[in-house]
């Protein structure tokens, strides 16, 4: 049974009245009175146990309520349950897998790796929803939270942390979700540098979800590793930017525990994580909200962040954002290890919570990974900004995807029937002006000099080799799409080749 909790905020020095006392030389009343005080917000967090260290998985993210020293020990916060789930207490997969060995506790499941007909697998066992939380025990986190309205960590205990918080849980309990997310993921159209496990549909039931186990190097050896940090880091930095902008998921705990480096070069999962989705309508905007926060261009940060945040008015939601981070910059320092880009969007982060606003999960998600991305750099990793170097294989990714969704069959035909008018016009467009420069010269034939007569000679095979370079150019464009398409979409690529070819031909052969 844990202990009361309001003892040991006062038992760290944690509540005003503890801290008087601590001032006061009652230092026998509080347990190690020389730690720092992150340290023993970590520690009072961690031994009250439950839904407390649930919490301070929760704000191991949270650059906009806590500062840095803070976030980096609260991601050490473990765990602790009483009672394990086995699989052996479960009718449906106990006959059926063997070798069972618990590998962690995740926050509202326990992971296991097993064998089933001698492959491996993991193990999911999913907790009643919320982790078998009831609304009592929240309401007693709220109470017990509210003791430290006047402390420095005032800034967690709000009623709007502890929606998130539990906004967090409930999709961390959702197992539903997570196999639909696994079952799409199996097949994706392109290459990614992420790699994710294959559900065994045979084994599945409402509590277990169950996935083949990935082989491959742990990302937290690696980063210990002088050798191989760098390199790991930078493959990890690629796995989570691909992740959010390129297939819209987050990861909900982003721990490099949870991280294996593949053989092939592919980043996979040593036990796979809640994945949260990035809304469709904010895709383009957290894009350009990460570039422009690299780029140092605070103005259109702030705008991505208005127009994500704000609801009806974004221009006054951008002002305020950009005032309050202009307060902020006479106390802007966090690691001296972070990338820049880490560093902008944390300072980000602390402007918006200056703010009332109510940013959605996946924002505080995003905002997470990248923090924690931050806080991993091993210490002896060359001052280089990883996010930022990250970005450009991930970018060039989107863009083939983007446009390989462009020119997929039924809108390349769309695209190409409007392509085709557009060359008529630009045909038509262009014998008007061929009209207009014959028609010049004939007059220039009549009104002027023999040199005049070599100038507008001259011009005419200026004009009719740009038009043979356009044509070239859709020429071999239309010829590119009828070599990678088929069908209707091969035959009118084909006639437009032709087309072309043929107006090609005419151009040149006016070009003397």
């Amino acid at each position: 049974m844990p202990a009361p909790v309001q003892s040991i905020w006062t038992k760290h020095g944690l509540t005003p009245a503890a801290s008087a006392a601590l001032r006061k030389s009652a230092a026998s009343q509080v347990r190690a009175p020389s730690l720092p005080r992150p340290n023993r917000f970590r520690l009072a967090l961690e031994e009250s146990g439950g839904l407390f260290t649930l919490f301070g998985q929760f704000l191991s993210g949270r650059a906009d309520l806590l500062p840095g020293p803070y976030l980096t020990l609260l991601r050490t916060v473990r765990i602790q349950r009483e009672e394990l789930v086995s699989p052996s207490s479960l009718p449906e997969i106990r006959d059926r897998i063997v070798q069972a060995e618990w590998v962690r506790s995740a926050p509202c499941s326990e992971v296991y790796a097993a064998t089933f007909q001698d492959r491996p697998i993991m193990v999911e066992i999913f907790l009643p929803e919320a982790g078998g939380y009831t609304n009592s025990d929240f309401h007693g986190l709220e109470w017990q939270l509210s003791h430290l309205k006047n402390s420095p960590e005032a800034s967690v205990a709000t009623p709007a942390v502890l929606e998130q918080f539990r906004e967090w849980l409930a999709f961390q309990a959702d197992a539903d979700r997570k196999r639909t997310m696994l079952r799409h993921l199996e097949e994706i159209p392109f290459p990614c540098l992420s790699r994710f496990p294959r559900l065994l549909s045979e084994l599945q039931s409402v509590r277990c979800l169950i996935y083949e186990r990935m082989e491959g190097a742990p990302l937290a050896d690696a980063l210990a590793d002088p050798e191989g940090a760098g390199r790991a880091l930078d493959r990890w930095a690629e796995s989570l930017l691909e992740q959010s902008l390129l297939l819209s998921l987050l990861d909900a705990d982003a721990q490099p525990s949870n991280y294996l480096l593949l053989p092939d070069g592919g980043v996979g999962f040593r036990t796979l994580p809640a994945l949260v989705p990035v809304p469709v309508e904010w895709h383009n905007e957290l894009l350009q909200y990460l570039t422009a926060a690299i780029a140092g261009n605070s103005h259109r940060a702030m705008q991505m962040l208005a127009r994500i945040c704000a609801g009806a008015n974004p221009y006054a939601v951008e002002q305020m954002l950009l005032e309050k981070l202009s307060a902020l910059q006479p106390e802007l320092r966090i690691q001296s290890m972070a990338p820049d880009s880490v560093v902008a969007l944390e300072n980000y982060w602390r402007a918006l919570g200056r703010t009332s606003l109510k940013p959605p999960l996946f924002l505080h998600l995003f905002q997470r990974n990248l923090s924690v991305l931050g806080q991993s750099l091993p210490p002896e990793t060359p001052p280089t900004d990883v996010i930022s170097e990250s970005l450009w294989p991930v970018l060039g990714r989107l863009l083939q995807f983007r446009l390989g969704d462009a020119l997929s069959a039924e809108k390349g035909q769309e695209w190409l029937a409007s392509l085709g008018l557009l060359f008529l016009t630009g045909v038509r467009q262009a014998g008007i002006v061929l009209e207009q420069v014959r028609d010049n010269d004939l007059a220039l034939e009549i009104e002027s000099e023999p040199e005049d007569g070599r100038s507008a000679k001259r011009n005419r095979r200026v004009a009719a080799v740009i038009h043979s370079g356009i044509g070239l150019v859709l020429f071999l464009f239309s010829l590119r799409m009828a070599l990678q398409s088929s069908g209707s979409l091969q035959l009118a690529a084909t006639a437009a080749a032709g087309v072309c070819a043929v107006a090609i031909f005419i151009l040149v052969a006016r070009i003397e």
